[in-house]
């Protein structure tokens, strides 16, 4: 046997310390209500230093032919997308395809004079003051949206809600501008480029965006909890819409994304310091990089993210100092608070997380 064969060998039967078990079994006490099959599920993965210290599902990825939740269901990761469209727009930024500076019109001339003043940095930091579209939209309003609905919503503005630049403002139309300008700048489909760049070089072989004609392998379905009965409730009006929230993953794969935002993979190193980078400030203790929030927990730089959609949540956290990440995927978008369990982690597992 090779050497290095035997080290390997010798690695992968290593006992797991007893200070490991009780962090894990602490962990699974949180999710108890989910060890059932009853209930929508939920997958958890908390990574130090490329290992992963705890990868647990639980619950049903599809309740009614009570298929359980793995670490490969997909799952719709919500406003979590929001990083991944970042990603895809300093890309092309890099490739020299476009300036964060460029303004909207540049891509979509239809859209000024509101488009004259909005720049992709302020799209990217959510200070462009671009109007939500959900706000727009006819009250008896059925047909699910496509991401050229929102286009022509913006092309019919004749200005933005505040001058672009002067304040936060929490936008999933600036983002789903953001990955119409991919294509634009691209030649592909989002989905395309999202494939071709992101997606098959990290091995995120099941990773995918949502579509109305699209087969997502391994797919968890959506539930709300209503008047204290688990309901489906998969797709919204809004679930088509890509760059502000449409991609489907796993825990698995995302292990893979995680783990290429510690190298160059992607983009070079300063890119990714610009875009974990403040940029703009969403309360007194966060703020905003591209596609990132940004604060300080426990000492450290804590890099994080969130998303809700119908059926759906999801949270994301680095602390990029100590290589530790969570990241929590479930098929229910009410009556559970992801946000609770990711405290609750941090606790087990990131004080000797050092």
């Amino acid at each position: 046997m090779k050497l290095c064969t035997l080290i390997l060998a010798i690695w992968l039967v290593q006992p797991v310390s007893a200070q490991l078990r009780l962090q894990r079994a602490t962990a699974d006490l949180l999710f108890q209500q989910y060890d059932t099959l009853q209930t929508s599920g939920i997958s958890v993965l908390v990574i130090k230093n490329g290992k992963k210290l705890y990868d647990r599902s639980f619950g049903l990825s599809n309740i009614e032919p009570r298929e359980k939740a793995t670490s490969h269901s997909n799952y719709r990761i919500a406003s979590v997308t929001k990083s991944f469209t970042a990603m895809a727009i300093m890309m092309l930024r890099d490739d020299g395809k476009l300036s964060l500076n460029d303004p909207l019109s540049k891509f979509f001339p239809e859209t000024a004079p509101c488009g004259n003043t909005v720049t992709i940095r302020q799209m990217l930091n959510h200070t462009a003051g671009l109007p939500n579209y959900g706000n727009l939209l006819p009250p008896n309003q059925q047909e699910p949206l496509s991401d050229q609905d929102v286009l022509h919503i913006i092309e019919r503005q004749d200005s933005t809600l505040f001058p672009p630049g002067s304040r936060f403002d929490y936008s999933n139309t600036a983002y789903v501008m953001l990955g119409l300008i991919v294509e634009q700048a691209s030649g592909l489909t989002f989905a395309e480029f999202l494939q071709r760049r992101i997606f098959q070089p990290l091995m995120m072989e099941h990773s995918t965006v949502n579509s109305r004609t699209g087969n997502i392998a391994n797919r968890a379905y959506g539930y709300s909890l209503t008047e204290g009965k688990i309901i489906p409730k998969d797709q919204s009006i809004f679930s088509y819409l890509r760059g502000d929230g449409g991609i489907y993953t796993s825990t698995h794969d995302f292990y893979y994304w995680d783990q290429a935002l510690y190298t160059e993979k992607l983009v070079k190193a300063a890119t990714l310091k610009e875009m974990f980078t403040e940029s703009s400030r969403r309360s007194a203790e966060t703020g905003y990089g591209y596609g990132w929030e940004i604060e300080n927990r426990y000492g450290q730089e804590r890099i994080f993210h969130s998303g809700g959609t119908s059926g759906f949540s999801s949270f994301y956290v680095r602390y990029p100092a100590r290589r530790f990440s969570i990241i929590i995927l479930a098929n229910q978008s009410t009556g559970v608070d992801l946000e609770r369990y990711v405290n609750a982690l941090e606790k087990i597992f990131l004080k000797d997380a050092r």
